[in-house]
């Protein structure tokens, strides 16, 4: 007897509850396990792809333009018209109802970086500079908007038609962006096909000849607009702007100044045009001027020492370096020097704190105290002693110096014979890297006034010890009447 078929999917049933044989087109349709598992031994059928009941089919939705904004695709192939070009151009355009919000305002433009010979689009304006440069045949390219065309006549078109490309050379199309950039064109493309230029009308010719006619023909190089003739040609109008005396007239190419007198064309060199100052020449850029001044062979006379100087540059420098005394013809190169002998011609503003004799320098009345040339101060000695005991000359003064005639272990007159003899610097100048050393206190005093350092006369302290010699001088008298008594 044949074992009952046992359903292994039994156990997910409640055994206690007894459930009716459900409908057989039910259980079929709602079966997701038919074909997979019987309880007969009928022989296994394909398993069905779908499980259940099948679904509704899928309604129909209006198609939708979709285009991301910014994609790169290039225009049309070489084999599209213009009109399916447009159309493409138009259908990737962005659809409101996909436009994100934070997407960039900025429309697409097709042709932008686009290379009209190859049919390509690059990704930007270098890529497309050096596809140019490289590729043959792409002569004909805008230089203002970066755009290639396939002819003359398609970049001729397109000169003539956009916004700020007015100004082009005739001769290759070049376009740019003022008559400026244009001049400089043709005065740096002479060599490659630009050999016959009129830079008055900045245009360029094929021929000499071409030129030759137009400077015969040309209403800019025949008339005389302050006169109001015309000549035959350019060299008669010329001739007659050099020798007229009515107007003074600027020769230099596409200048159109018109001056009353030679002052005012001289004025005008100087100030529009870039003129050498030493020869006059009128070159057409700063950078050729600049050049030239490195070699200009011009003899400038310089103002204070009447040297004659070849060169701009070398007159500057030499400037430098010159000091004259207006008064009495002194020259020296050295600017310390020359305000020392200018104080040669001043005033005797100084009195010697001793004898009152006129000084024209504090150095000189220094000087003056410490040669024994002072009749009232026979004993130069004096002023040693009062820097040695006043406390501020340490300032300036060598320390261990200054210590010992303070408490009385130096003999000045020793000191002295060694500061004669060269031997001994007992004055030191403390200024910022200075660090000179210095025999005689009045050359400190004149190393100060030659603005040789950044210390002043005033950080010498001289009023003060003015006062401090001063008080010296009478103790000394006091002292030799009390011992005369």
């Amino acid at each position: 007897m044949a074992r009952k078929a046992v359903n292994r999917f039994a156990l997910l049933e409640d055994d206690h509850v007894s459930r009716s044989p459900p409908d057989d087109q039910t259980a079929d349709a709602h079966n997701p396990f038919l074909n997979q598992v019987g309880d007969n031994d009928n022989p296994w059928q394909e398993v069905r792809k779908t499980r259940g009941a099948p679904l509704p089919p899928p309604q129909q939705q209006q198609p939708r333009t979709l285009v991301i904004r910014g994609e790169k695709q290039a225009p049309p192939l070489r084999n599209r018209t213009n009109q399916q070009g447009l159309a493409d151009a138009r259908a990737r355009q962005i659809s409101n109802s996909t436009q994100s919000t934070d997407a960039s305002d900025k429309s697409v433009d097709p042709f932008e970086n686009w290379c009209g010979v190859c049919y390509v689009r690059f990704p930007n304006k270098s890529s497309l500079l050096s596809h140019v440069k490289q590729v043959p045949n792409h002569e004909n390219y805008c230089n203002l908007c970066k755009r290639v065309f396939k002819d003359r006549n398609g970049l001729r078109n397109h000169l003539d038609n956009s916004l700020g490309h007015e100004t082009f050379c005739n001769l290759c199309l070049s376009a740019f962006k003022d008559s400026w950039g244009l001049k400089n064109h043709f005065e740096n493309n002479y060599s490659v096909g630009h050999e016959f230029i009129c830079l008055v009308c900045l245009l360029g010719f094929r021929t000499k000849v071409e030129l030759r006619n137009h400077l015969h023909t040309g209403t800019k190089h025949v008339w005389c607009h302050t006169c109001h003739r015309k000549f035959r040609n350019q060299d008669e109008r010329d001739a007659h702007w050099i020798n007229t005396a009515k107007h003074k007239h600027c020769m230099q190419p596409g200048c159109d100044f018109d001056a009353p007198h030679a002052a005012a064309l001289a004025k005008h060199h100087a100030r529009d045009h870039f003129q050498c100052e030493g020869c006059q020449t009128i070159f057409p850029s700063g950078t050729k001027l600049t050049l030239h001044h490195e070699t200009c062979s011009f003899i400038n006379k310089c103002p204070a020492c009447g040297d004659l100087i070849g060169g701009r540059e070398s007159l500057a420098d030499h400037q430098q370096h010159c000091f004259v005394c207006v008064e009495c013809g002194f020259w020296t190169e050295h600017q310390g020097n020359y305000q020392i002998h200018l104080t040669k011609h001043i005033p005797a503003a100084f009195s010697c704190w001793a004898c009152a004799a006129p000084m024209r320098t504090q150095s000189s009345l220094i000087n003056h105290l410490e040669s024994g040339r002072c009749p009232d101060l026979p004993d130069p000695s004096r002023l040693t002693l009062v820097l040695g005991k006043w406390w501020y000359s340490p300032l300036y003064m060598d320390l261990d110096i200054h210590a010992q005639i303070r408490t009385g272990r130096l003999n000045l007159g020793e000191m002295l014979r060694w500061v004669n003899d060269g031997s001994l610097h007992p004055y030191v100048c403390r200024a910022g890297a200075c660090d000179k050393t210095f025999a005689h206190f009045s050359c400190l005093v004149k190393h100060v006034e030659s603005s040789a350092c950044e210390w002043t006369v005033q950080r010498l302290g001289l009023a003060m010890l003015e006062q401090e010699f001063v008080e010296e001088l009478e103790r000394g008298r006091r002292d030799s009447v009390v011992g005369g008594r």
